[in-house]
């Protein structure tokens, strides 16, 4: 069988992506963790041919549902398998079932449960490191506490995102509904009585009626076209392609780029935090914060915090030459050294950037929604006046 790994190489300080042959994920995992590759996730290739809404129809977890039905289970005194055992028996669907077998067969097996978790495949890093970080303390119930914090945290952030865009879009969308319900309902009624007009009628009118016939000539055309764009829309987005498009275009524009990089400093801070107290080495929680999807820029600058950390470098001056903090969150570092009280410290700049994060989102909220609204009523308008200024002249010549 073929499978599709991730993997962190300490050598390059990069992640790297190949495709292995092996008989079983185990033995893959095995082979590759003796030669010292730190594996970040391993999923099976299949050889069919798939459809985009085949290739995102994989079964997930809502990662922090469960943390939080673990928890509570473990909190009112049962062992691990137990409370695995507890949810596995509730009729929750096929995908959590499946992913509880999992965790259950893994267990009796002997392995640890972060590392059941990372078999599993389907848990972010962050929390498998929480979790293998409190096997050394046997302090599951925190670990688990700690990262329901940070996902709420982050969370909260993305629903800020989110809330944001779904304004515009309902703006656009309606704007667009009206003008072409304009241009294929209306205008051709409208064109039949200029038909006859002997009158002047105006450039703009005449090229708004030609391109109202012709979509009306085309409906079946247009309709079609549509239909396929909406699908190559949502296919976009179900495969990622329209969020790495979105990406893209963002670290293109510099002002746009550096609030993205609030959001990924807040999820960096907040992942440190929470691994440090969980007992990691700031090195080592490092290379587990490679796996979070921060872009190509900032996980280079994680390598190169990480290479000036086995220098001997001092924290502060190692991430703020990888380009991971402003001059603030350099000074708490150093603070954070000379107290001692690190945690703290990476918890409250990320709390800083999460802030900061949440403050342009609000202010561009309130900036884009009376543009939007202002250039959707400006486009509708215009077709009305362009509709209605051959009547004025008719009736400026009865006059």
């Amino acid at each position: 069988m073929q499978f599709q790994v991730r993997w962190f190489d300490a050598a390059s300080t990069l992640v790297r992506e190949e495709t292995h042959e092996a008989k079983t994920r185990e033995e893959l995992v095995t082979r590759l963790q003796a030669q010292g590759a730190v594996v970040l996730s391993v999923q099976r290739v299949s050889t069919a041919v798939q459809w985009p809404w085949q290739q995102i129809a994989t079964p997930s977890l809502d990662v922090a549902w469960w943390c939080r039905e673990l928890r509570t289970l473990l909190a009112a005194g049962m062992t691990v398998v137990e409370a695995l055992e507890t949810l596995h028996a509730q009729p929750l669907g096929a995908s959590r079932e499946k992913v509880h077998a999992a965790l259950v067969s893994h267990l009796r097996s002997g392995r640890a449960l972060s590392v059941a978790m990372q078999e599993v495949g389907c848990f972010p890093g962050v929390l498998v490191a929480s979790v293998k970080a409190s096997e050394r303390t046997s302090a599951l119930v925190e670990a688990l506490d700690d990262y329901l914090k940070h996902h709420e945290m982050l969370d909260k952030l993305r629903k800020q995102l989110v809330s944001a865009a779904i304004y515009p879009a309902l703006v656009i969308t309606l704007g667009g509904a009206i003008v072409i319900f304009l241009l294929l309902f209306v205008i051709p009624r409208f064109s039949r009585m200029y038909a006859d007009l002997h009158g002047p009628v105006s450039l703009a009118t005449r090229t708004l009626v030609y391109a109202s016939r012709v979509l009306a000539e085309h409906s079946a055309v247009v309709a079609i076209c549509a239909a396929l764009m909406a699908a190559m829309v949502v296919a976009a987005w179900r495969t990622g392609m329209l969020t790495r498009t979105a990406v893209m275009l963002v670290e293109w524009v510099p002002a746009m780029r550096q609030r993205a990089d609030e959001f990924r400093l807040a999820k960096l801070y907040q992942s440190l935090a929470l691994m440090f107290k969980g007992g990691y080495p700031l090195d080592e929680a490092l290379s587990h914060c490679v796996a979070l999807g921060l872009g190509p820029r900032m996980t280079a600058g994680i390598g190169r915090a990480q290479e000036a950390l086995a220098r001997g470098q001092r924290v502060s001056t190692a991430l703020g030459g990888a380009g991971l903090t402003d001059s603030v969150s350099q000074r708490l570092l150093a603070v954070g050294e000379r107290t001692g009280n690190f945690d703290r410290v990476l918890q409250t700049i990320a709390e800083r950037h999460g802030a900061n994060f949440t403050t342009f989102i609000e202010r561009a909220t309130r900036l884009v929604e009376p543009v939007l609204l202002l250039t959707v009523a400006l486009a509708v308008g215009g077709i009305v006046v362009m509709m209605y200024m051959p009547i004025f002249d008719i009736a400026s010549s009865v006059r």
